[in-house]
């Protein structure tokens, strides 16, 4: 397995999660018209804990594919 390298912005070095959560949030936004045209927020009692354990399972994801 490799390691992801750390990336480097004016001398600061930004951790590896970092990157992967901005990934994820730019996944769940491109995801969210879809989600609301299927009607995903109706479907639970509380759409805001199902949209952060979504946006917490595209993280996973990411961490485990990359």
């Amino acid at each position: 397995m490799h390691g992801f390298p750390e990336l480097t912005i004016g001398g600061v070095l930004v951790a590896p999660f970092v990157i992967y959560a901005a990934a994820a949030v730019a996944v769940f936004t491109a995801l969210r018209p879809l989600l609301h045209l299927v009607g995903f927020d109706r479907a639970f009692v509380s759409p805001a804990v199902a949209e952060l354990s979504l946006y917490v399972s595209i993280l996973a994801m990411l961490i485990v594919l990359f």
